[in-house]
């Protein structure tokens, strides 16, 4: 059911908001994390490198349709809040045109990009063929992923964030066996994990909408509303291309630091791969929380309830803070016993890569607070249409991860590269904090009627 985000205590409704999300955002990242562990413990750590090594092209891939959501939701949540939901279903409709033409281009980059972006990148030979035939496979074949992250956009934009969860959750525990049964048992190598995921994520993706046209009245489409509507479409890409841009030069900065990274070998590359996938589901919690504070202050914005999101997200940066700090500790103290999940007790290369994987995760915790910070002000300025100071952020911190690590590794080996994501994360979050205190989103960020 549709819940408005405008009245209630701030706090309590984001929080509330954010924890479906959150298991959602989860599982999302447990698809990968499984084809890493069940292939990581199956075959060894020369196939869990190939799944990373395609993991910084995938998401480069994958960026432009993470901006195209943040569209989907801002100018949905908008109308929403404004109760216009003849304008919410060309929102609906719109949405399905640029999916479908989103999957499309994605399909071919995934088929055709895959071979020459990993050797762009100096992938180890060893390693190659798979990362290719991974990368071909879950980005070539993404079109249940697109579709999925578009219904499930529309769903939180009306304050459901529990619908798409529930399906993917469904999704993910047909994945498991799926999983192991191709890649274990058929012998299918990372070519089955592909295939797994991409089955799970498809039968999500059509869950969701099927489940979205007939429970929701609000989104159920006439004629008229199928026509496309330029206006709309317009708003949504203003919105969308600006933030998938921003997506795609982080994205891009994260290919660089893996080709940089490549360079030092398979042993490297498997510390980082497992490294960056606990970092990431460390921060899942502040991550969602930002991306509820986006919606809610989106909501807000369309109602005219200003001092409602500047009392939000004072509430919700002290909770991002307080996270981070534990967050960091845990990970900090356990961070071997996390390591220890993706690579068997047996595997002859383990010696050398744990400490590895333990310095790039403690270098990095130390620095989480600024990571979620920048979360919060980027995702809430997007949310609210103003995307050109978040555009910005991101650039600073691109230029610094980019510059850093091509620097520092120079001077300190692969341990340079692990201190140049940090100082991306703090010069980042200086322009959008800026612009969030200083209030000019009020005037700059438009209000769609």
């Amino acid at each position: 059911m549709e819940s408005n985000l405008t009245k209630g205590k701030p706090l309590w409704i984001i929080l509330r908001f954010a924890l479906p999300m959150l298991v959602g955002g989860i599982i999302q990242q447990l698809y990968s994390m499984l084809d890493m562990l069940v292939v990581g413990n199956a075959i060894g750590s020369r196939s869990l490198a190939a799944i990373g090594a395609a993991d910084a092209p995938a998401f480069f891939a994958r960026a432009i349709i993470v901006g195209l959501t943040t569209g989907f939701t801002a100018v949905a949540a908008r109308h929403f809040g404004a109760n216009n939901l003849p304008l919410l279903r060309k929102v609906l409709a719109g949405t399905l045109y640029i999916s479908l033409v989103a999957a499309i281009v994605l399909a071919l980059g995934g088929i055709f990009g895959a071979g020459p972006v990993m050797t762009l990148l100096q992938t180890p030979e060893d390693i190659k063929a798979d990362a290719v035939l991974y990368l071909q496979i879950t980005i070539g074949a993404g079109i249940g992923m697109v579709f999925y992250n578009a219904a499930a956009a529309l769903l939180r934009a009306v304050g459901d964030s529990k619908t798409p969860v529930i399906f993917l959750t469904v999704a993910f525990l047909i994945n498991i066996p799926l999983t192991i049964l191709l890649v274990v048992f058929f012998e299918m190598g990372v070519a089955g994990a592909g295939i797994a995921s991409i089955i799970a994520q498809t039968m999500s993706a059509i869950a969701c909408w099927v489940f979205m046209f007939k429970r929701f009245e609000i989104f159920r489409l006439t004629r008229d509303d199928i026509a496309p509507h330029f206006k709309t479409i317009g708003h949504i890409l203003r919105i969308g291309l600006p933030v998938g841009v921003q997506t795609l030069l982080l994205a891009g900065g994260d290919m660089t630091i893996m080709g940089v990274v490549n360079t030092f070998g398979t042993d490297v590359v498997a510390a980082y791969t497992t490294g960056s996938r606990i970092m990431m589901m460390a921060m899942m919690l502040c991550m969602h929380i930002a991306l509820a504070h986006a919606v809610f202050a989106g909501q807000n914005l369309g109602a005219g309830e200003i001092d409602r999101i500047r009392q939000g997200f004072k509430e919700t940066a002290w909770i991002m803070i307080s996270l981070s700090v534990v967050i960091a500790v845990v990970v900090f103290v356990f961070g071997d016993n996390l390591v220890g999940l993706f690579i068997a007790e047996t595997d002859m290369y383990i010696q050398t890569i744990m400490p590895i994987a333990r310095q790039f995760l403690r270098i990095g915790t130390v620095f989480y607070v600024f990571l979620g910070m920048i979360w919060l002000y980027n995702y809430t300025l997007s949310g609210m249409g103003d995307v050109v100071v978040p555009f910005v952020s991101s650039l600073c911190e691109l230029i610094a991860k980019v510059g850093g690590t091509l620097l520092l590794s120079l001077m300190f080996g692969y341990v340079g590269v692990w201190f140049a994501m940090p100082i991306g994360w703090i010069l980042g979050v200086i322009p959008s904090s800026i612009r969030f205190h200083t209030g000019g989103w009020k005037s700059k960020a438009s209000i769609i009627r």
